[in-house]
Parts: structure tokens; sequence; C-alpha cells
């Protein structure tokens, strides 16, 4: 079984995939780069001189607004969970990483290109995300054989995320709680929202062996039409 860190554990995706992962055996370390906690910090140290198998970079967080009454100091909160702490956690476990030959598993999102009401910096840090992706596969893989990809789900339900657009629209747009969910929901293929459980259980298939993923590193994978 494989060591997996994930960071962003604590709801939504992060706890499901921790969850699921433990449930078949695997050991998996939790990081919460949302509080604020520094990877650089002396108190978890020991864990960086681990053998990594697995790093997860799921933390994420967005604050809502209209750009005109958006702060730098939320800019720059929701930049340095989403986009600096993948370069942070990334660069912490390499020793890790190049000793097991492993795998980096960036949770981007379809914001990168298909830009979220009212989350300007949101949208930006998961464009940060995927070519930070697609640039560190160039880097790790032919130099230390680390398989490095990316997710890119769509609109996750049970993150809380779909409510507040939705009640920053109602308040500025006038319209109904019900027409702002289904204009949402219409933008979808499936015309649903996608369960963490299901993704969680997406990447525990892939995770079962490096065999089932290595040729996708380079990749970002949309999940959730």
């Amino acid at each position: 079984m494989s060591n997996i860190l994930i960071t962003g554990t604590g709801k939504g995706l992060g706890k499901a995939m921790k969850e699921k992962l433990i449930s078949q055996g695997h050991k998996v370390i939790s990081f919460n780069l949302e509080d604020g906690r520094d990877v650089r910090s002396p108190d978890i140290s020991d864990v960086w001189r681990q053998k990594i198998d697995v790093l997860i970079n799921n933390a994420g967080v967005n604050i809502i607004d209209w750009l005109e009454n958006f702060e730098e100091s939320d800019w720059d909160k929701v930049m340095d969970t989403n986009a600096k702490g993948i370069y942070m956690m990334t660069k912490a476990c390499l020793p890790g990483l190049i000793k097991s030959k492993g795998t980096v598993i960036n949770i981007v999102s379809n914001a990168a290109h298909m830009p979220m009401t009212c989350s300007l910096a949101y949208n930006a840090s998961k464009g940060a995300a995927h070519i930070m992706t697609l640039q560190m596969a160039r880097e790790l893989t032919k130099k230390h054989g680390i398989t490095v990809f990316g997710i890119a789900p769509n609109k996750l339900s049970g993150t809380g995320m779909s409510d507040d657009i939705d009640n920053q629209v109602v308040a500025t747009r006038g319209w109904t709680k019900e027409h702002a969910q289904q204009y949402q929901l219409n933008g979808l293929l499936t015309g649903e929202e996608t369960p963490p459980e299901r993704l969680a259980e997406f990447v525990a298939f892939l995770l079962q062996s490096k065999d089932h993923h290595k040729y996708l590193t380079g990749c970002i994978l949309p999940y959730g039409a």
C-alpha cells in the first residue's frame, strides 16, 4: 500500500478521497493549507523525510465577490492556497517523491477555461494550477520518473461554493434562488452536480497501480461534464 499525502481533507473532495483511500489500506497523511499552515514549519518537517508515494494537491478556497468589492488580501489568500500551495507542497515533498518515483495529482478546475461568476481570483488561480501541472510534468517526469497530472472537476456537490455563487447572483441580479441553481445545472451535460465520493472512487482506481496512471503524465483530465 502507498503513503499518500493529501491537502485540504477537512470536507468535500479531500475528505472523500481520504476516507476512500484509507478504506483500501493506504496510509494517508492529511495537511490543510486553508488554515494558513506553513509547509516550512519545523513541527511538520518529519513528514518531508518520509517516502511519499503520492501527493494530492487538493486544497482550495474561493472568496466570492464582484471585482469592485474584492480586496487585495482576498486575492492573496486565494492565490496563496490554490496556486502557491501547489508549488510549496510539491517542492517540500520532492525528496520523498524522488525516492519513490512517485505521483503528483493536482486537483485543478474547469474554471481555468470556463470562469465562474464573482470568482476572479479563483479562476485565475486555477488557470495557474493548470499550467503549473503541465510544466511540473515536463520537469519531473523525465528527470526523476515522477508522474504528474491534473484532474479538473466541474461542479462538485456539497462544497458550499455553488450555494455562495447562487446567493451572490440572487442578491445582485434579482434572480430567484431556483433560477440561479437551474442556470448553473443547465450548463452541465449530465444536468447534475458531481458527488465528491464518485471522483474519490475514480482517484482510488487510478492509484491501484502506477500502470493505471503513469501514461497520464502531463495531462489534465476533465471530470463531470
